[in-house]
């Protein structure tokens, strides 16, 4: 088994409004081991951008506020060490693509002195030798005319091209762990093709681990080795790709992939849509948090919360169905 690069166990964040407490992440589970590219997909507002801020330490408090749980990098618990030694890990040893990447850029600073500024900060050396690695990541990337790039607003730039220089910034400092949170968010379909093919590239290149989180089945198929279906805060199916599609077991991961036109009917016969809606974590339902929504729920699905079990080789789910295989 390949080693592992960052274990979460147990993990618990919730955001603390005036309406109540939104759970929203409910006990994550989660390996990335050295070298993969593991994915995270699901509905929107299922957690897999708090996971991402959550591995990092980037919860704004208040309102939210990781209760729970812990994350193992490199032999390190991430939240048991001081802020201090956290940022040193920050943006060095574990970088993030976020989703957005005109809002991330400083609106003020040209694109070089943003990404130079990791490059002094984490590998301490003079603004002109970080001004010149910068120019030297945004040409890794496939930026045409990167000097003059360099010295552009982001107001300046595309969608692509922010997307390029953020991937550049993300990976200055040479990162063992990279987190993609919607890498090709409002991207036409030839930007992000290319977007991707780079991804992939870098991976080759510098060997890093990948956490890609995205809603896009398609990309997950292209991109990643493993993946993890997230449900209102939980993950409810952990696999490799292959048996994700030729095999969805829990109800959930079957409705999203019956969701995909497609001409394999060998998992649904016509494109379907999941029943319901998704639920108000700060009442989220007991038990499973799926079970008001799925079709194949029994009277303890409402009551008890299902614990993992083996459906496969490296292939668990999260789901009553399946009581009668390994535990995890």
């Amino acid at each position: 088994m390949a080693d592992v690069l960052l274990s979460i166990k147990g993990l618990k964040t919730n955001f603390y409004t005036y309406t109540g407490v939104v759970k929203a992440l409910d006990g994550i589970d989660l390996d990335i081991y050295k070298g993969e590219t593991i994915g995270l997909v699901g509905e929107t507002g299922c957690g897999k951008s708090v996971t991402a801020l959550s591995i990092i330490r980037l919860i704004q408090w208040p309102p939210g506020k990781i209760d729970e749980g812990s994350i193992t990098f490199d032999g390190k618990d991430l939240l048991k060490l001081p802020l201090r030694d956290m940022q040193k890990i920050r943006g060095n040893n574990i970088s993030m693509i976020f989703q957005e990447p005109m809002n991330a850029f400083n609106p003020v600073y040209t694109i070089g002195d943003q990404i130079a500024e990791v490059i002094m900060l984490h590998q301490k050396k003079k603004k002109k030798e970080a001004w010149q690695d910068a120019i030297e990541m945004l040409k890794f990337t496939g930026i045409p005319a990167p000097e003059r790039v360099a010295k552009s607003y982001p107001h300046e730039l595309s969608g692509g091209m922010l997307q390029r220089s953020m991937i550049a910034m993300a990976l200055s400092c040479k990162p063992k762990l990279l987190i993609a949170d919607e890498p090709t968010t409002a991207l036409d379909v030839t930007i992000e093709a290319q977007i991707l093919d780079l991804m992939k590239g870098l991976k080759t290149t510098t060997g890093a681990s990948i956490l890609l989180i995205t809603h896009d089945l398609g990309i997950i198929a292209e991109m990643c080795d493993r993946v993890g279906v997230m449900y209102a805060g939980n993950i409810v199916e952990l696999a490799d790709v292959g048996s994700i599609y030729k095999k969805p077991s829990h109800p959930y991961t079957v409705g999203l992939i019956c969701a995909i036109p497609t001409l394999d009917t060998k998992h649904c016969n016509r494109l379907a849509t999941i029943p319901g809606n998704v639920p108000n974590l700060i009442y989220p339902p007991p038990g499973c948090r799926f079970h008001p929504r799925c079709n194949k729920a029994m009277d303890r699905c409402s009551k008890e919360k299902p614990g993992w079990y083996k459906v496969g080789e490296g292939h668990y789910v999260s789901c009553f169905l399946y009581e009668g295989g390994d535990k995890k």
